[in-house]
C-alpha cells in the first residue's frame, strides 16, 4: 500500500523554517564566536577531529571569505554545508508534499549515508598524516 501524497502549499512550512532559523542562529554564534564549543578530541589526543576548525570556517564564511573558510576546514565548506543545504531543501519538499522522502529509501539512501561516513573518516585520517599539515585548521 502506498501512501497518499497531498500537496500543500509553501505558507504551510512550519518545521523547515524554524529548523533553518535555529541553525542560522547557532551557526553565527559559532562563527562569531559568541558560542564556544572545545573540541575534546583535540584536547585528548592532540589531533584534529573532522570538525576541528569548522566555527572559524563559518566565521570565514559569514565574513564572505571562502579561501581562508576552505583553509580552515575544506570538508566543512565543500562537503557537509552543501549535504546541509540539500538536505534542508528536500525537508521544506517533504513538509509540503511535493516529495515523499526527505533522505533516499533502500540501499541507495544506505549508500550515500555509507559514502558521506567514509568521506569523513577519509578527511579525518588524511588532515592527521604527518607532512600534510596542510590540511590542519
Amino acid at each position: 500500500m502506498t501512501a497518499m501524497r497531498v500537496e500543500r502549499s509553501w505558507r504551510s512550512l512550519r518545521r523547515t523554517p524554524a529548523l533553518v532559523g535555529g541553525l542560522a542562529v547557532t551557526g553565527a554564534a559559532l562563527g562569531t564566536g559568541v558560542l564556544v564549543i572545545p573540541c575534546w578530541f583535540h584536547a585528548l589526543t592532540g589531533l584534529d577531529c573532522p570538525f576541528c576548525g569548522g566555527s572559524r570556517a563559518l566565521g570565514a564564511l559569514l565574513h564572505g571569505d571562502p579561501v581562508a573558510a576552505i583553509g580552515y576546514n575544506a570538508f566543512a565548506v565543500l562537503v557537509l554545508l552543501p549535504v546541509a543545504v540539500v538536505v534542508l531543501v528536500a525537508l521544506a519538499r517533504w513538509e509540503v508534499g511535493r516529495a515523499t522522502r526527505w533522505w533516499p529509501a533502500g540501499a541507495r539512501g544506505l549508500r550515500l549515508a555509507l559514502l558521506l561516513g567514509a568521506l569523513t573518516m577519509a578527511w579525518w585520517v588524511l588532515r592527521d598524516l604527518p607532512g600534510l599539515g596542510w590540511l590542519r585548521a
